[in-house]
């Protein structure tokens, strides 16, 4: 179980939140082409552990086959794409720089693309630049009425922010407040009334860490709703649901 949740948790982690918005009306005033773009370029990209880095880059180097160079050049396309997406949402942000909901996909985006060099051992600012700006954009969508589509914006930055820290490095001490974020958005009395795209990823962010933390009965009550709620993450959902049988 433990490794089936661990793979499913690394390709939708930092930015489940993408796949609920990708679908959503957006009213707001930003470009909803260029922010679906880099949703798109956030979530498809994968976070790169940093024991695979090394050993994919390694070996790469030393043997020079063409099977780890394959997986090399897939490394730097992730970081192309990271960078790309960190850009967009930062751009955007210029734009509209009091837009908490921008703030909180350019934080989360530049945290991601920092983590290819976080791994490498490499000097970085982009990791506590981005989890700032998550910080920041936290406090301007406190008790914000904003809507983007049929989702609050306060609760689509807390789940950003929630996805963020839970997808950095321990070391940086978010992992609890993630935690207490993802609860916080389940908790919500306007929870309920969201497009069931955005339920369906808070779900099964909290089914994947509840797995992780081998809370078992937690991990099967959030599946059971992505499932009983036909959301898009049914099918995986009912996936996992047989490995906790």
């Amino acid at each position: 179980m433990k490794n089936l949740f661990t793979t499913t948790t690394i390709k939708t982690v930092l930015l489940a939140a993408g796949i609920a918005t990708l679908a959503a009306s957006n009213a707001m005033a930003f470009s909803e082409t260029e922010f679906k773009t880099a949703v798109k370029q956030l979530v498809s990209t994968p976070t790169i552990s940093q024991e695979q880095y090394v050993a994919n880059a390694v070996t790469a180097w030393l043997n020079q086959d063409y099977i780890n160079s394959l997986a090399q050049a897939e490394i730097d396309a992730s970081r192309t794409e990271n960078l790309q997406a960190a850009n967009t949402f930062n751009n955007l942000l210029k734009q509209e720089p009091g837009n908490p909901l921008l703030m909180s996909y350019a934080g989360a985006a530049t945290a991601k693309s920092s983590l290819d060099k976080f791994a490498k051992g490499e000097k970085t600012t982009a990791l506590e630049d981005g989890t700032a700006m998550v910080e920041q954009a936290l406090q301007l969508a406190d008790n914000s009425p904003a809507m983007h589509g049929s989702v609050p914006v306060a609760l689509e930055v807390r789940f950003v922010a929630a996805s963020t820290y839970l997808a950095v490095p321990k070391i940086m001490n978010r992992h609890d407040k993630g935690e207490q974020l993802l609860k916080d958005v389940i908790d919500a009395r306007q929870f309920a009334q969201t497009d069931v795209n955005f339920r369906g990823a808070v779900w099964m962010r909290a089914a994947t860490l509840a797995a992780e933390k081998n809370r078992a009965d937690e991990a099967k009550k959030y599946l059971n709703e992505i499932v009983k709620n036909n959301a898009p993450q049914a099918q995986k959902a009912a996936q996992l649901l047989q490995t906790l049988s």
